[in-house]
């Protein structure tokens, strides 16, 4: 889920949303460089678009496409002085960060790159400077978007020490195992999540991460060769409660299956989540019509992954256990189909009607 949540990614953004609290130039700054001041002043600019109050009244698609227009206005502005460019490397960090607002407002991928590339220059240009963490943030989901995971990874090593509070610091964790997962690394990646849900445990509010290291940790086990590992802890994480990123209450499964924040890359790595949450819930059903039911959905979406991955052009690494799984899911829903009442109606099982 990322990334992440995760090998499909399934990833969770958390933006900033507070402006940068930079210094001005001095006056011994300004008269050694002129520009400096010009250069200041459209900073300021930029960061007051960026951050610009939306009324309340704006709800929806109305207040994204009002933050799009600020954003592009900011775009704008910075290419109008060659931003890209600018001695001032604040400009550039205020560039890669306006091309990403715009990349996630419009599903750009075009701009993912765009915007990794300027934000990796500069801060490679200024390493320590203020606005670093808030770039290295933009950078590795940018990156996760773009399914590059080993860019990612190498970004993740650089962001995570930077994060002061334990709960950004766990979600961070948890996509970057997501990243390790993908590149095929399963011995570092249970390691990884293992580690977070042991964090998660010691701190407050961190059920909606908890539960998504879960299905991570469910995912990892059947692809590293525990297949009942994987069932055990998939059945734990879809019967636990959290908090999605709106504030509701939600199951486990419904984290994975509805929360805008959740997102999976590539896009049909979010069926083999759902899959093998349907076959942990079928295995343990005590209802003949519920297990029949719950082994078809695990069928079909293991189909609908074996789909996916098989029309990418990239060679998906776990498809031929993705096919294992789906065969046994429709052994399994035949053998349950023979044990369901002469006369009985199919229907999705009582939990998700």
């Amino acid at each position: 889920l990322r990334r992440f949540l995760s090998a499909g990614i399934v990833a969770l953004c958390a933006s900033s949303t507070a402006a940068r609290a930079d210094t001005p130039p001095s006056g011994w700054d300004r008269a050694r460089d002129p520009g400096e001041a010009d250069a200041w002043k459209l900073h300021l600019r930029v960061q007051a678009l960026l951050h610009a109050p939306i009324g309340d009244q704006i709800l929806g698609l109305a207040r994204k496409r009002e933050h799009e227009i600020h954003c592009a206005d900011a775009l704008a502005l910075l290419e109008a002085a060659d931003a890209a460019h600018s001695p001032d490397v604040r400009l550039r960090f205020d560039l890669g960060i306006v091309v990403y607002e715009l990349a996630e407002l419009g599903g750009r991928i075009d701009l993912y790159d765009k915007s990794a590339r300027i934000l990796t220059a500069a801060v490679d240009a200024a390493p320590d400077g203020l606005a670093v963490t808030e770039a290295l943030e933009r950078i590795v989901y940018a990156y996760a978007k773009l399914n590059r995971p080993r860019e990612e990874l190498t970004a993740w090593h650089r962001y995570i020490p930077r994060l002061l509070d334990p709960r950004t610091r766990a979600v961070a964790q948890m996509n970057m195992g997501e990243a390790e997962m993908r590149l095929g690394q399963t011995d570092d990646a249970l390691a990884t999540f293992r580690e977070v849900l042991r964090e998660c445990a010691e701190l407050p509010n961190t059920s909606s991460t908890y539960v998504l290291t879960l299905w991570d940790l469910a995912v990892a086990l059947d692809r590293s060769g525990d297949p009942r590992g994987g069932l055990e802890t998939a059945t734990k994480a879809a019967h636990q409660s959290a908090i999605d990123s709106r504030g509701m209450p939600t199951s486990g499964r419904g984290l994975i299956a509805h929360d805008p924040a959740v997102f999976f890359v590539p896009d049909w790595e979010r069926w083999w989540y759902l899959a093998i949450g349907s076959a942990a819930l079928a295995r343990d059903s005590t209802d003949a019509h519920d297990t029949w039911a719950y082994w078809a959905e695990a069928e079909h979406e293991w189909g609908e992954y074996i789909a996916g991955a098989s029309a990418s052009p990239d060679k998906d690494r776990w498809l031929a256990i993705a096919q294992v799984r789906r065969d046994r899911a429709r052994v399994e829903r035949a053998a349950a189909e023979k044990r369901l009442p002469r006369g009985s109606t199919r229907l999705p099982p009582k939990d998700e009607e």
